[in-house]
């Protein structure tokens, strides 16, 4: 079978044109007419049924079709991974990431990525999350790694890891030392939290609603440092992924609690990537120690 004949008939099909099937493919319309009914000749079968102005395809051309659109993308991705292999990996992978994953939960993978593939140039940028959708959306970054990633048609999320939340507080709270708490042990209780408009704050703001608690947000930051900082001065609490303050944790500035209840208190991370976008060898090996490590 002919690739070019394949690729006329899908266009023909999705267009249900044969004038904008014929543009598609730089050629006449009598020629989209010709290669049609030659395909027809060939397989002994109606594929098109034409009437009142419309193109549509019949029984045995939807089968045909969905065939010719499978080996249509299966050599197109047969001749990306011939490119990139003659291409030996090389080019800029650039990945886009918040404060709160990128410095705590994505370092160890892109350390691993340097160590393993040092001819590649990865650019990591910490930013916000808006940012990082746009950016990924219009190419400007190959990748993106947030928490809560949200639902865009432009975008591809593949779930990475749900980090645990845990109750954070200053080693003076009235909190501090328990293992554990209940949910309801946090309401109106003085809290610090993520600036309203973050994914994050959204997300750990449904948790508590469905726990029915409602804290006391006296201060709200959009930079995770701050956030602890307030934390340790005020003496007061928050809920954080535990990866982020393992640190504060070691030396004693604060202390944490599992929380109890009918919730999940976890957050989740994801990659995000453009919808569609065949991703370069780089990327490719990039998601695969990511995905190998979670």
């Amino acid at each position: 079978m002919n690739l070019t004949v394949m690729k006329t008939f899908c266009d023909l099909v999705e267009t249900g044109s044969f004038s904008r099937a014929a543009e598609s493919n730089f050629i006449s319309q009598s020629a989209v007419s010709q290669q049609l009914a030659k395909l027809e000749r060939e397989l002994s079968v109606r594929l098109i049924s034409r009437g009142g102005g419309m193109v549509e395809p019949t029984e045995a051309g939807k089968t045909y079709y969905d065939g010719a659109r499978e080996i249509l993308r299966r050599f197109e991705k047969l001749v990306w991974q011939v490119k990139s292999a003659s291409d030996a990996v090389r080019g800029v992978l650039r990945v886009g990431t918040i404060y709160s994953v990128g410095f705590y939960l994505l370092d160890p993978y892109v350390r691993q990525f340097f160590e393993n593939h040092p001819e590649v140039n990865l650019h990591v940028v910490y930013t916000g999350w808006n940012r990082i959708s746009a950016a990924v959306i219009s190419g400007e970054m190959d990748l993106g790694v947030v928490a809560c990633p949200e639902n865009n048609r432009s975008l591809e999320v593949i779930p990475l890891v749900d980090e645990e939340l845990v109750m954070v507080c200053a080693p003076k709270h009235r909190l501090a030392g328990q293992e554990s708490i209940e949910s309801g042990e946090l309401d109106n209780e003085d809290f610090v939290a993520f600036q309203a408009n973050i994914p994050t704050r959204r997300h750990i703001d449904k948790l508590l609603k469905t726990s029915r608690v409602r804290p006391n947000v006296t201060m709200e930051f959009d930079n995770i440092e701050l956030l602890k900082r307030s934390i340790m001065v005020r003496n007061s609490l928050s809920i954080l992924p535990r990866q982020n303050v393992q640190e504060e944790i070691d030396r004693g500035d604060l202390t944490i609690a599992s929380i109890e209840g009918s919730n999940s208190w976890t957050r989740p991370v994801g990659i995000i990537r453009r919808q569609g976008k065949q991703p370069s060898l780089a990327e490719q090996m990039f998601l695969d120690i990511l995905q190998a490590k979670a």
